[in-house]
């Protein structure tokens, strides 16, 4: 009974410092290959595809990151804010689709409220304040036929604060 004790206690020891070992090169890893930053260009923006997409402007002074998707485009600015733009195609009802996306938002831990009206060229909707992570900000929820767009700030309280509504009145379906 003693031995198959001694052998699982072994075996639980290697299969602890093999998923260690892992993480710690995975830690090294992200540490040794920065995130690539790309300065934001007075160019347009997709969120999509060539199929359903929409483009829009991006706040100068601010640089692109990967997000890893292409229905989201993230910006990271050098004071520490954060600017995400995310596209939900197939949108039936926007009444019943901006507030399920203010509940994604609180289940990733931020909270927000809708604080009034958002009107843009192309996109209308609701625009909203958001805090999570000791950062506060703004978030807009704007539709457009199926096309639901979310923008979403957090900052620092020294952070930079990027334009949402100029944002929204950039965005174009594509």
């Amino acid at each position: 009974m003693n031995r198959i004790r001694a052998v699982d206690a072994g075996v639980s020891a290697g299969v602890i410092l093999a998923v260690g070992g892992l993480a710690a090169g995975w830690f090294g890893i992200e540490r040794a290959v920065p995130t690539p930053h790309t300065p934001v260009a007075d160019q347009p923006y997709r969120v999509g595809n060539e199929y359903a997409g929409v483009d829009f402007r991006a706040p100068s002074g601010w640089e692109k990151v990967p997000s890893g998707r292409a229905d989201v485009a993230r910006f990271t600015h050098a004071t520490g804010s954060s600017l995400s733009v995310r596209l939900t195609t197939g949108m039936t009802d926007f009444d019943t689709a901006a507030p399920r996306r203010l509940r994604e938002f609180e289940a990733g831990g931020v909270d927000a409220r809708f604080t009034g009206e958002l009107r843009g060229a192309d996109f209308t909707g609701r625009s909203c304040t958001a805090t999570g992570g000791g950062r506060a900000g703004e978030c807009a929820v704007v539709g457009r036929d199926a096309l639901l767009v979310t923008v979403l700030t957090l900052r620092p309280p020294d952070g930079a604060v990027p334009d949402l509504t100029a944002l929204v009145q950039s965005m174009r379906e594509v």
